[in-house]
């Protein structure tokens, strides 16, 4: 049933230009095709979409606000090649061209340039990255290994979310949105002339919410922004500072105390039992960019700083980190024909996890991420260069290469690239390209352990004559293993047919080394006698895994998308991706057919391999939108129940009404229209229909 409540005051309008009611309630093809697109994140310089050697892809602010999300996250279903699997109402994984895990290290996020991939985690917090949606001009999505021009976890590709000049977001906006599952959500955004060159714009933004629609566990989050930017001639400045706050309730955690009931194993109620504790997370946030550009003669130059400080308090991630950033890029056009990119950059980190301790058994989370080493600080260095030539007037060709030093593990890794386009004609090109890229080195699965209370052996068995130890499975890193590293080649044609229908194809292939998996299972202790002589009281079982770098994998697959106007009312935005992964164990690695020690193996071979998302938007008159949403997945088959899941197939609904440009827009949106409970994946959380209503107003 769909049970909502709102109130929501909010404000859009008085734009000066002709009709601001006729830009929301109306979208040309030539805001959405390929050949107008501008995209910066290719080669780190503006040029058209259709001069890109590239496969990207690029969802307009139109696309997410029509698509009637309420994050980031949700919006990154539209392009082709992304998986978004959602975990609570307002927490998702994201990953790009498969190996679909959890915190996905092999897709470099980023937000106007400055990284948000988490150095202790090694993967993007998507609960943390939060905006006024009206604040974001793109989303740019560039698929397949760009190492060259952005280093290190820009594997499988890069997200780069860029937020509007605030020339652009000048006067006031206001929204409300309130919904099932106590669903509130409240922004403002005041944007101001400093002077006739500078502006700027103070953004806020709060959510409260359900963290599950099973229960009433609470989220909340709130962001808040600054954003100013100084434009003159051949030269430009940009600053940003901000910061977020995110806490999410967990009333089903529990804790064990192994040594409040001493273990007999001769006792059948002699079974360790865990007590409701409860579990708040936070995390915590702060960051600030600043930009600058200046072109002289035949040289633009650019450099970037900027610092970022989080925290969270999650058992499995807790920890802090500290990140210093520094870019520095010179973009010289040698002849006509020639131009070259030089760039060199150095990032400095510190991260502090909790220090493990000796009696760690001791009022235990069901898991918990400790380190032997309770600080480190870790340095990575970058040089860079590309040279784009003009062959001919149809042949562009683009090569590059990066070096890349991380004293994490005192490694230095080269990421070349080589790529090659080829202009049809004004409207139709094909390219194809080849380039390596690595995985960052990181804490997560080098100098971190996890422990994890296996709830399952803490029982007796069924005869009563015995029963289990508690048990304890640690998961311990390893600093020696080798950077995971692909190299991809893919190949694609862009084109726009006719005025009204425009065609994006790519397909792939990458051949993956060194990625993580877990060794064969070790018994460090026995009823409490360990291996190294030592005693734990509670007799306590406790086995180990060691992360090594022995698996390898391959992946293949198309992509398409396609953007079609049938009339000037009617628009549709179709993306599919046929994605296959096959992992094996590396020729010296030979026992990992089980899930037991090749957990990560069976995952990657277990994935949806289809995906759909086709976008209608339909303007009835300029009072009147309805848009609709649908998402598809393909199943999973599998002899291994972990690993089954159905097909899934949701529809999103929204209907958008404006009596007049000084009228509120006022939103009703359906998440999973007519859905039943269903996982996004399998052993997620439940999920059902959810719907809400969103008022908005800009006034200048």
């Amino acid at each position: 049933p769909i049970l909502f409540s709102v109130l929501c005051f909010s404000s859009y309008a008085n734009i000066s230009l002709a009709s601001e009611i006729d830009d929301l309630m109306s979208m040309d093809l030539d805001d959405l095709t390929t050949q107008s697109v501008t995209v910066t994140t290719a080669a780190k310089k503006e040029q058209s979409l259709s001069d890109v050697p590239a496969a990207i892809y690029v969802i307009t602010n139109e696309q997410i606000k029509r698509s009637g999300v309420r994050s980031i996250a949700e919006a990154l279903a539209l392009a082709p090649g992304v998986q978004v699997t959602k975990i609570s109402e307002f927490n998702w994984q994201v990953s790009l061209r498969g190996l679909n895990e959890l915190l996905f290290n092999k897709l470099l996020v980023m937000v106007d340039g400055r990284s948000v991939f988490s150095p202790l985690m090694s993967g993007t917090f998507w609960h943390t990255i939060d905006a006024i949606l009206d604040d974001i001009d793109r989303i740019e999505i560039l698929r397949g290994s760009a190492g060259t021009m952005w280093g290190g976890n820009a594997t499988n590709g890069v997200i780069n979310i860029i937020t509007k000049n605030s020339n652009e977001t000048l006067g006031q906006f206001l929204e409300v949105a309130a919904g099932e599952y106590n669903y509130k959500e409240v922004s403002y955004r005041n944007g101001f002339q400093i002077n006739e060159v500078t502006t700027a714009r103070l953004s806020i933004k709060g959510v409260q919410s359900d963290y599950y629609t099973f229960n009433d566990d609470e989220w909340n989050s709130y962001n808040i922004s600054f954003r100013t930017d100084y434009v003159e001639d051949d030269r430009f400045l940009t600053f940003q500072i901000g910061g977020y706050h995110t806490k999410s309730e967990r009333s089903d955690w529990y804790r064990y105390d192994i040594l409040e009931t001493p273990f007999n194993p001769n006792d059948p109620m002699s079974v360790i039992v865990g007590y409701k504790a409860g579990l708040d997370d936070f995390s915590r946030g702060f960051y600030s960019n600043l930009n600058l550009g200046k072109t002289v003669d035949d040289t633009h130059y650019e450099a970037t700083l900027w610092i970022d400080s989080n925290s969270r308090t999650e058992p499995s991630a807790n920890g802090e980190y500290d990140t210093l950033n520094t870019d520095v890029l010179a973009i010289k056009q040698i002849n006509p024909n020639n131009e070259l990119t030089l760039g060199l950059g150095a990032r400095y980190t510190k991260i502090k996890v909790p220090e493990k301790k000796a009696d760690f058994y001791l009022g235990m989370d069901p898991y918990h991420r400790t380190s032997s080493r309770q600080t480190e600080r870790e340095q990575i260095y970058n040089v860079f260069s590309q040279l784009e030539t003009q062959l001919t007037d149809k042949f562009t060709s683009s090569l590059g290469v990066k070096v890349e030093h991380f004293t994490r593990n005192n490694t230095t890794e080269i990421q070349p690239q080589a790529r090659l386009l080829y202009r049809v004609s004004e409207k139709h090109q094909l390219w194809t390209g080849i380039g390596r890229a690595v995985v960052t080195p990181s804490a997560v699965d080098s100098s971190t352990d996890t422990y994890m209370v296996n709830w399952h052996n803490i029982t007796c068995k069924t005869d009563n004559s015995k029963c289990a130890p508690p048990a304890i499975i640690l998961t311990s890193g390893d600093i020696n293993m080798n950077n995971e590293s692909v190299v991809t080649w893919d190949t694609g044609y862009r084109g726009e047919i006719n005025n009204s229908f425009s065609i994006d194809s790519t397909i792939f292939f990458s051949k993956y080394k060194k990625l993580r998996m877990l060794s064969n299972k070790y018994q460090l202790c026995k009823y409490g006698e360990c291996i190294d002589g030592s005693i734990l009281p509670g007799q306590l079982d406790i086995y180990e895994y060691k992360l090594s770098d022995a698996l390898e994998a391959q992946s293949y697959g198309a992509e398409l998308a396609i953007y079609w106007q049938p009339t000037q009312k009617l628009n549709f935005n179709l993306s599919y991706s046929y994605i296959d992964t096959q992992a094996k164990c590396s020729p010296e690695y030979m026992s990992c057919n089980t899930y037991d020690n090749g957990g990560y193996k069976g995952l990657y071979n277990h994935q949806p391999k289809h995906y759909v998302s086709l976008q209608t938007m339909w303007t009835l008159n300029s009072q009147w939108q309805i848009d609709g949403w649908l998402k598809h997945k393909s199943s999973v088959s599998s002899p291994i129940a972990f690993y089954k899941a159905p097909a899934i197939t949701t529809m999103d609904v929204r209907v958008a009404w404006q009596y007049n440009q000084d009228w509120p827009l006022v939103e009703f949106v359906v998440d999973g229209l007519g859905s039943s409970t269903y996982e996004d994946l399998p052993n997620k959380a439940p999920l059902e229909e959810v719907a809400f209503l969103r008022f908005s107003w800009t006034k200048l």
